[in-house]
């Protein structure tokens, strides 16, 4: 009997007592809550999730067994307006709901890439049912009266998109890992990535990922404008060298802003180098029409793509050379909180040859011309950020670039030898300066300012020598010089979020200054310097009229102290989103441009536009009203997109020279309309996606013989664009694209329907391979431009020669040739 109550007694001992759970022993006087927790955790292994801040207001005294931890858990919080609830194997402590009523939860944060802690700017984050974009330094913020644990879902293009749990409070980071073409194609179902376009945002804005420009045919000198050209609503046709068209904006109205700084148009005779080096493109919006009142005083569209801050993780090189380029990059931390990034390239040889310049069959010409060209291409860049881990972001940026072109032509005929020598070179050069701070209970100040400033010098000379009398005459000898220069101060507050209202309020002081001067056959006929302040005031409200309708309105006002004129422009946005597939967008809103390009029809038939600073009078305040209505749906692995716009342009100014004497200033207006498409589908590790674009634009000047609207010179009826970026084996990496667009009317107003551009038509293959050796990733690749060969016209390059008074010749530049790009890129 004795020996069966001993078993007994140590099957009790063995068995059952584990079963009651391990025995918990504290001893806590007046100890803050949130040290007391932190001991049981390293004692106990337990995990916990609670606001630190908060919980140190409070102070424990315990000292008792408890035989489970939950019984425990209650005893320490008895008293406090606290609860707890296990979320997986987390314990998470939080305010009691009759405390919520009475108390604000607040949360921010940071989006980062997960390697180099890259802040991520205009990710997508969706907090509890509220979906919102960071900012420049990836900084996200809400509150909350009703609850202090948030349910986060982050997202940026080219990033595995992640979904996590976050208590209330500052300084949490959420770590994306970028998407990478060599990864396993299994992974887990939920960890899907953004990869290319995002779209229905807001009206007329689109999210493009630079992580994949680098896939996409080309050198990748041009990365970056090789990916916006590809979108609907921006005129890929024609590869303009000025200027982007977007939804039928005249040249000059729309403007590319790196880090704040205006690009203002390097000519980049070559298309294969865009003005932007894309080492240092990190994110890119494209805002086509009816953007709020935030964004600069345009009639057009807007990009704005923002620099990259550097690695802070560790120093880096990346090294890129191609047979036309070399480019190169040094990034790396200054402290644990600051960065640098330094980019350098040029040219290395003259990238135009005597057959890159076409005479136009506009004539049966007798006696050959022999064409030289000269080209020459560099630019610098240098950045230094710092930024803090709440979400307080500085940094400098400045740029340099030059972009020279010049052709000599020479036709020796019977009696005379007819010459002309035509160059034109750019200079670029800007900096910036961006300051901001995370405020108390989400308000947040801003602070930027930037210059920039664009130096273009254009000449010709005409020479005829008569052969028998053996004497020169100098046909013409023109030479113009343009400084056009912009300086900005901006400041921005956001008062944080009031119920249902989002405020924004800014103010902005501008100044223009421009400056023309032209000689003609070594005699001055212009010089010029005109120079304007701005003031700038603008407000917004963001208002959330349930959980799925959001209304934006908001106005901004000008006063310009060189025109004297003070304008109010109203706009409006309405953003609907039934569900988290399917976004409405529309817009409307009335703008205004100060700065502006104005149109010049000379003597020879020549076209061009040139800077012209508003004053009111002569050359009036260009205004544009924009109506923009879409919508998207977005799932996984599908996007489809439709967007509608109409503009209409008053105040826009047009010279004609009759001759070199006689010119007459018009005032013209015009009007554009159009649809965009866009479909996008990804599919085991590929993407593809279509676009076509179908518009019109047409204007009307005082000197129109029969005062009706024509086509406007950047007309286009129909575009057609494909894309696909294809992971086939391994390491290879194949894409294509191909764009189609009927052709311009540019010379049809002026000349003759014989000088219509013809239609335009390109594919563009690439094969690329990903490689690693020791610590440095490479790739090594090449691209077929134009693989077809097909003869096109660059947009905005006709010229004419006049020979005598019977003779002309028509110098084309052509668009991109067949062109084959070898490139090597190495990241160290």
């Amino acid at each position: 009997m004795e020996k069966r109550k001993l078993l007994l007694f140590l099957w009790w001992i063995l068995v059952l007592s584990p079963l009651q759970g391990q025995v918990y022993k504290v001893e806590f006087t007046e100890m803050p809550l949130n040290r007391a927790l932190v001991e049981l955790r390293d004692q106990y292994d337990f995990r916990f999730s609670f606001d630190d801040r908060y919980l140190s207001k409070f102070s424990v005294s315990v000292s008792n067994t408890y035989y489970s931890f939950p019984e425990l858990l209650d005893a320490l919080l008895s008293g406090f307006p606290l609860q707890w609830e296990m979320i997986g194997e987390v314990y998470v402590i939080s305010r009691q709901e009759n405390d919520i009523l009475s108390l604000d939860y607040f949360l921010s944060g940071q989006v980062l890439e997960r390697e180099t802690r890259e802040p991520l700017p205009f990710s997508h984050v969706q907090i509890n049912d509220l979906q919102m974009v960071t900012d420049l330094n990836g900084v996200f913020h809400i509150s909350s009266s009703s609850d202090s644990l948030f349910r986060v879902r982050a997202s940026h293009l080219g990033c595995f998109v992640v979904d996590t749990v976050l208590t209330s409070g500052k300084g949490h980071q959420v770590l994306l890992r970028p998407f990478s073409y060599n990864l396993p194609e299994v992974v887990v179902t939920q960890n899907i990535v953004e990869r290319s376009v995002q779209m229905g945002e807001a009206p007329g804005l689109i999210r493009l990922n630079s992580y994949i420009a680098g896939y996409l045919p080309g050198n990748g000198d041009n990365a970056v404008f090789n990916l916006l050209r590809l979108q609907p609503g921006i005129v890929a046709a024609g590869e303009q060298p000025n200027d982007l068209i977007i939804w039928g904006s005249y040249e000059g109205t729309s403007r590319v802003k790196f880090d704040g700084m205006t690009i203002w148009g390097l000519k980049n005779f070559s298309d294969n180098i865009s003005a932007v080096n894309p080492f240092l493109s990190k994110s890119i919006g494209v805002l086509k029409g009816g953007y709020d009142v935030t964004h600069d005083d345009l009639v057009g569209g807007v990009v704005e793509i923002a620099g990259k801050q550097g690695r802070r993780d560790r120093p880096g090189i990346s090294v890129f050379v191609n047979n036309e380029t070399i480019n190169s990059m040094v990034e790396g931390p200054l402290s644990e909180q600051s960065s640098f990034v330094v980019a350098f390239r040029q040219t290395y040889y003259n990238l135009f040859e005597p057959e890159d310049i076409d005479l136009a069959e506009s004539r049966d010409l007798q006696y050959k011309i022999d064409v030289v060209p000269e080209y020459r291409y560099r630019d610098f860049n240098v950045r230094y950020s710092r930024q803090t881990e709440n979400g307080n972001l500085f940094f400098i940026s400045l740029l340099m670039g030059d972009d020279d072109f010049a052709y000599s032509a020479r036709q020796e005929r019977q009696q005379n030898i007819i010459s002309q020598s035509s160059s034109e070179e750019n200079h670029q050069y800007g900096g910036s300066m961006f300051w901001s701070k995370r405020l108390r209970h989400g308000r947040h100040i801003k602070v930027q300012g930037n210059w920039s400033a664009l130096n273009s010098t254009y000449g010709v000379r005409r020479v005829i020598e008569n052969l028998r009398l053996n004497r020169l005459y100098e046909r013409a000898d023109n030479k113009t010089v343009t400084r056009v220069e912009e300086g900005v101060l901006k400041i921005e507050y956001e008062p944080g979020q009031w119920g249902d209202h989002t405020l924004i309020a800014g103010s902005e002081m501008v100044r223009n200054a421009l400056m023309i001067s032209n000689d003609s056959l070594n005699s001055q006929m212009v010089s010029s310097y005109y120079s304007g302040y701005r003031f700038v005031g603008f407000l917004q409200d963001q208002i959330s009229l349930g959980r799925n309708l959001k209304l934006k309105p908001g106005v901004r006002m000008n006063h310009s102290f060189y025109a004297s004129q003070t304008i109010i422009d109203p706009r409006i946005e309405l953003k609907y989103q039934p569900d988290e597939s399917w976004k409405l967008n529309a817009a409307w809103g009335i703008y205004h441009q100060f700065l502006v390009k104005s149109s010049l029809f000379d003597e020879t038939g020549n076209f061009r536009y040139t800077w012209s600073l508003s004053n009111g009078e002569h050359i009036p305040v260009m205004s544009s009203r924009h109506w923009t209505l879409g919508v998207t749906r977005a799932t996984q692995d599908f996007t489809v997109s439709v967007e509608g716009f109409y503009k209409d342009l008053q105040g826009f100014t047009r010279y004609v020279r009759y001759s070199s004497d006689r010119e007459e200033i018009f005032e013209g207006k015009g009007h554009s309309y159009g649809i965009d498409l866009f479909l996008k589908k990804d599919f085991n590790g590929n993407t593809i996606w279509i676009s076509y674009s179908l518009g019109l634009a047409e204007e009307l000047f005082p000197y129109f013989p029969d005062q009706e609207y024509r086509r406007a010179p950047h007309d286009q009826r129909h575009e057609l664009k494909l894309a696909g970026l294809f992971h086939f084996w391994k390491n290879f990496h194949a894409s294509a694209t191909y764009v189609y667009g009927t052709g311009f009317p540019l010379y049809a107003n002026f000349l003759s329907e014989k000088y219509t551009e013809p239609d335009y038509s390109r594919l563009d293959l690439a094969l690329l391979y990903r490689f690693t050796i020791a610590r440095a990733e490479g790739e090594a690749g090449v691209s077929l431009l134009n693989a077809l060969d097909n003869n096109n016209v660059k947009y905005s390059s006709f010229e004419q020669i006049p020979l005598d008074q019977l003779n002309t010749a028509y110098i084309d530049a052509e668009a991109v040739t067949f062109t084959p790009l070898v490139f090597l890129k190495l990241k160290f």
